[in-house]
This record gives structure tokens, sequence and C-alpha cells, in this order.
């Protein structure tokens, strides 16, 4: 059922907060999914499409994967936090796939306005988000703008020191950028090229290693999908798989030390307490084998209280003691068995749209998906509702982006 003109005027303005709020204000972003996702539900109630698409293996692969948040809390270290953290997952969860069937309704000119109403918010917030992680310090200015927003706790104290909320910023205008980049590419390539280099640097002043790490894994994944897509779909899947089984391995290779030395030698390494940071991927490489099966359940390494299982990380602080990685943070808290269906909640629906030959939906969730793996791979709580807030935010525009023929 193709969404009605009296209503189409609402996905705009749902959907433009992506550039214009988003990276100013992260707690905003899942809102706007919950607004979206109430606008879905009553578009669903009065027109009442089909929802064939809910009966098929990608969706009870997602169910499983929610399911599975909940059990944690029967053997988590922290269950309450663990219940109260995988409701509002799935919460975000649900209201995602009512927004989702709102944007699918869309016919190809629908979506073609909606673009078109959207860019210049987004636009501005991708600015707006370049010029604040390229300032020293935004202390007063970034609470005029979100102190009726909603504040994430690293704003609560400025102390002077901002990159916190630069890496958060432009972790946000990365999202926001890529979901602007393929329409872009359709219209001008050359201008894309340097949109991007444009971007990049602003990513490389703002030091902060997430938002490059960010920038360069999404024109790389944006990149090979467009030159090659075919190939480049089983490749992308198949690094991702590979480096949630290589991540133990490696924070518990003693190539660590001479990674850590190297990395020291270059300007972001200079910036980072690569000492310590080493020792908590040891710490979480080690302890996620005391509970290798089902994990020490969801959140619970978050300020991870429990016993060190050496002496040499009794001088990492409680405050520190979370596993500033997505990989280890899923297994130590899911264990293996939340990892495979975490990884299968995303691969299925992704290679069931590329058998089917809808390359559009499978190329926008392989871009958000290589973005969160990428931005969250140093920094961050992959659990915070902000990150897969902002992440379905980006997979709606990319979704309203050109159909299948004109992305390959």
């Amino acid at each position: 059922m193709i969404m009605t003109q009296k209503y189409f005027w609402l996905l705009p303005i749902l959907l433009s907060p992506l550039g214009l709020i988003v990276p100013l204000s992260p707690r905003s972003g899942p809102l706007f999914v919950l607004l979206l996702g109430l606008a879905g539900i009553a578009h669903c109630i009065r027109h009442r499409p089909s929802f064939g698409w809910l009966s098929t293996p990608p969706v009870y692969a997602l169910a499983a994967f929610l399911s599975y948040l909940f059990l944690t809390s029967f053997w988590s270290t922290v269950p309450e936090r663990s219940f109260e953290q995988a409701s509002r997952l799935t919460l975000l969860a649900l209201f995602g796939l009512a927004g989702f069937s709102l944007v699918r309704s869309l016919d190809d000119t629908q979506k073609h306005r909606v673009a078109e109403c959207l860019i210049p918010a987004i636009i501005v917030g991708i600015v707006t988000g370049c010029i604040y992680g390229l300032l020293p310090y935004t202390g007063g200015y970034i609470r005029i703008l979100t102190d009726f927003l909603g504040l994430s706790p690293e704003l609560s104290s400025f102390g002077g020191d901002n990159r916190l909320h630069i890496a958060k910023t432009m972790l946000l205008t990365n999202f926001a950028f890529f979901s602007v980049l393929p329409r872009l590419w359709n219209k001008n390539r050359n201008a894309t090229l340097l949109a991007y280099g444009s971007f990049f640097m602003v990513c490389w002043h703002s030091d902060s290693q997430s938002a490059i790490v960010t920038c360069l894994t999404g024109g790389i994944t944006f990149l090979t999908l467009q030159y090659s897509y075919r190939h480049a779909t089983k490749i992308i899947l198949a690094a991702i798989v590979a480096s949630f089984i290589i991540v133990i391995p490696i924070t518990q290779s003693s190539h660590m030390e001479a990674f850590k030395t190297e990395i020291r030698k270059t300007s972001i390494g200079a910036k980072v307490s690569l000492d310590q940071r080493v020792e908590i991927y040891q710490l979480f490489g080690k302890i996620s084998f005391e509970k290798p099966l089902f994990g020490h359940g969801l959140t619970a390494g978050v300020k991870y209280d429990g016993d060190v299982p050496d002496k040499k990380f009794q001088g990492i602080y409680l405050g520190y003691r979370t596993p500033h990685n997505v990989h280890l943070q899923i297994i130590f808290d899911l264990g293996f068995t939340g990892a495979v269906l975490f990884l299968m909640s995303f691969i299925w629906p992704v290679w069931r749209w590329h058998r089917s030959g809808n390359y559009g939906q499978a190329f926008a969730a392989l871009l958000v998906v290589s973005l969160v793996l990428a931005g969250s791979l140093f920094n961050f709580v992959i659990w915070r509702s902000w990150i897969p807030g902002t992440a379905i935010l980006a997979f709606y525009f990319l979704s309203i982006n050109p159909t299948k023929n004109e992305i390959i």
C-alpha cells in the first residue's frame, strides 16, 4: 500500500533530525525512531498493509537475538541493568520495524521527494558537526543547543576537555555524511570524492580516532560496494564474521606490545593512553573465557567490578573497566552464542536482500553496520540506545535513496 499524500509530509519532518539535531544531541536519535515508529503504526492501522515480510527468517533471527538479550539477565552479574537495557533495545527495534514499514510503503516518486526535503537539513547538520569537531572547546555552545534535547552522560561535565564530545559528535556526523553520499555519487562522482576528502580531513584534525576509523571504513565500504557490489558483499560479510573470531586471539597475542609501540609514533597515538588501553583489551579478552558460551550478561562489561585474573590488571580504575571495543563488548556480555545471534540478525537480512535482487536495502544495511562496528572499535558501549537509534535513522534515509538499478 503506497503512502497517501495526506500523511506524506510526516516522513521528512520525522527523518530530518538525522542531520540537524542528532549529531549534537545523541539521545534525540532514539526519540525520533520512536516517533517514526508511531507514525508507522498509525499508517498500518489505517491502511492495513501486508505484513508478510515480518514472517521471514531474518525477522525471526532478530527476534531470537532480542529474546537472548532478556535471557542473559538470568545469569548476568547485573541482572536488573541487563533486563532494563534489553527492554530498551527491544522497544527501539520494534518501533524501528514499524517505522521501516512506513518507509518501504513509499513509491519511487515519494522517495525522491522525501530525499529532496531531507538533504538540506542533513547538510546543515554535517556542516555544524564538522565545525564543532574542529573547535578546541565548545562547552557553552553545546549546552545552549542541547539543554532541551537531552544531554548524554559525557556532556554533563566539561572541565575544558572536549574530546569525548567531539568523538561522539563526529561519529554521528559520519552517519549523516554517508547517508547522503550515495545520492551525491549518482549526481557527480568528482564532487563526491572531493566532499569525502574534505570530510576526512575534518575527521583527522578533530583528533578523534573513532571518527577517522569510521570515515576510512565507510569510504572503503562505499567504494567497494559501488564498483564490485556482488563480490564486495561477500567479502565484507566474511570480514565482519572473521573480526569476531580473531579479536580474542589478537588481545592475548604478544604482538600487542609491538603494535602499541608503532601506534605511539603516530599523532593519534601520542594523545591516547595506549598502555591502559592495551591492558583493558587484554583484561577483557582474558576474562571472556571465564564464561565463553553465554557471557556475563548484557551491559555487564560497563564498569566491570568483578575480580581481575591477574595482578597487573589491578591498576585499571573501575571507571575505565569497560571493553572499549565493540567485539569484546559483545563477546564479554553475551558470549559466543550471543555473538552468533548478533551476526545472524543482520547477515541474514542482508543476504536475503542480496539474493532477491533488492540491492538498495542490502547496500544500506552493509554500509550502516560497517559504520557502527568501525565507530565502536575503540570507544563507546554499543548497547547505549543512541548508537542503534542513529543507525536506524541512517538506514531509513539510505533506504529511500535510488533504486537498485541506479545504485550499482
